[in-house]
């Protein structure tokens, strides 16, 4: 058996694998909670803004697009990721 193959094994004997995955996904889902949420809204918000306010220019359906339906396609869909990053974070301790 070559040593690779020991420390390898040593390892994995080691390693409680459902603990590690299970810290990982909570860790990720924390980071992207306060740190990538907050980053993402920034962006949206700017975006939104500078939408919005190129309304005035437009004409037609691009008037409602760009005052309407661009800002609620966004800000839905930044609640309904807030909404499942909230839901997993906290099912999360009940499958403990």
């Amino acid at each position: 058996m070559s040593k690779w193959t020991e420390v390898r094994d040593g390892l994995v004997a080691a390693l409680d694998t459902s603990e590690v995955v299970e810290s990982a996904k909570q860790q990720v889902i924390e980071s992207l909670s306060n740190e990538g949420m907050a980053a993402l809204e920034s962006v949206a918000d700017k975006f939104v803004t500078q939408v919005q306010a190129q309304a005035s220019n437009e004409a037609g359906w691009n008037v409602i697009r760009d005052r309407f339906v661009l800002p609620l396609l966004i800000n839905g869909a930044i609640w309904a990721v807030k909404f499942v990053l909230n839901k997993s974070t906290a099912a999360a301790p009940e499958n403990n």
